[in-house]
C-alpha cells in the first residue's frame, strides 16, 4: 500500500504542486492571512497594485494558472511519444500549445495589472 503511495510518479506530482504552491505565494498566504478583496479609492479589487503583498484571490489565480500551464506541458509531452492514433496525438498537442499560451498570457496580463 506504502509502495503505491510512494512511487516515483506520485512524488513528482507533490512535488511539482509544492513547487507551484511556493511559487504562487502560498507562503505568504499562510503566514500573513490576507483578506479576499482590499479597499481602494474607488471601492474594492480583487488585486493589490503591490508587488509586496497580495491578495488570497491574487494567490488562487496564479495557482491555478500555473497548474493549467502545467497540464499543457504535460499533454505536450504525451502528444510527442510514439503513437499510432496520430489524430490524438495532433489533438493533445493542439490543446497542450493552447492551454501554455492562454495561462502565459493570463498571467502576463495579471502581472502588467498589478504592476503598471
Amino acid at each position: 500500500m506504502y509502495r503505491e503511495f510512494f512511487s516515483k510518479r506520485n512524488l513528482s506530482y507533490l512535488a511539482a504542486f509544492f513547487t507551484i504552491f511556493l511559487t504562487s505565494g502560498g507562503i505568504y498566504l499562510i503566514v500573513m492571512e490576507p483578506g479576499a478583496m482590499v479597499s481602494t479609492g474607488t471601492g474594492t479589487s480583487f488585486l493589490v497594485r503591490s508587488s509586496s503583498s497580495q491578495t488570497s484571490t491574487e494567490f488562487f489565480v496564479v495557482f491555478f494558472l500555473t497548474i493549467t500551464g502545467m497540464i499543457g506541458f504535460s499533454l505536450l509531452e504525451k502528444s510527442l511519444h510514439r503513437s499510432f492514433d496520430l489524430e490524438g496525438a495532433k489533438l493533445k498537442f493542439f490543446g497542450g500549445v493552447s492551454l501554455i499560451i492562454i495561462a502565459a498570457i493570463l498571467l502576463e496580463y495579471l502581472l502588467r495589472a498589478k504592476l503598471y
